[in-house]
C-alpha cells in the first residue's frame, strides 16, 4: 500500500464520521462499528429507526481513529528499545503542517513536526522529533528519519 492509498482511505474514514439530520444539516458524529459490507455505521442506523440522535454516539471518539493519526499520517513507530522512529504516511505534496506534541513515549514527552515552509510553528522547515523539547530527529523532506532518546 503506498502513501497515496492509506491517506485516500483515511480520508474516506475522516469523511464518514457525519450525520445528517432530518433537516439536512450535518453534524460530526463519530462511532465505531461499521458495517463492512454496507458502509452504514450500524449503532447510528439503530439511532436513527429510533428516531433519537442524543448520547453515545455524537461525541464518542474510539482510540482506534487517534492511533490512525498518530501511526499512520504523523507516522510515530512503537519501538522497544531507545530510539524513536518516524515514518509519516501522508504523501509529499498533501498537506503543508501537522504537529503532534506532548506524546509520551517511553516516559518522555514527544512533539512532532512537519512543516513545508518553516513558517508555521518557527523552528524551521522539515520534519522533527522533539524529546522533552530537546530535537532528536530531523529531515527537510516527509520520509522515515529515527533519532534516539535521552
Amino acid at each position: 500500500m503506498s502513501r497515496e492509498d492509506y491517506f485516500r482511505t483515511f480520508q474516506i474514514y475522516t469523511r464518514s464520521q457525519r450525520l445528517r439530520l432530518p433537516d439536512g444539516r450535518r453534524i460530526a458524529w463519530i462511532d465505531e462499528n461499521l458495517n463492512p459490507f454496507t458502509g452504514e455505521w450500524q449503532a447510528r442506523a439503530m439511532k436513527i429507526r429510533k428516531g433519537t440522535f442524543d448520547g453515545r454516539g455524537d461525541h464518542y471518539n474510539h482510540s482506534g481513529y487517534c492511533d490512525l493519526v498518530i501511526t499512520g499520517v504523523a507516522g510515530l513507530r512503537p519501538r522497544a528499545d531507545n530510539v524513536v522512529e518516524v515514518a509519516p504516511l501522508l504523501p509529499q505534496n498533501t498537506g503543508d503542517w501537522f504537529y503532534l506534541d506532548n506524546v509520551l513515549y517511553h516516559g518522555r514527552r514527544l512533539t512532532l513536526a512537519w512543516e513545508r515552509s518553516g513558517r508555521k510553528f518557527g523552528r524551521g522547515a522539515g520534519l522533527r522529533v522533539f524529546a522533552d523539547g530537546r530535537e532528536i530527529a530531523r529531515s527537510s523532506r516527509l520520509e522515515r528519519i529515527t533519532g534516539r532518546l535521552p
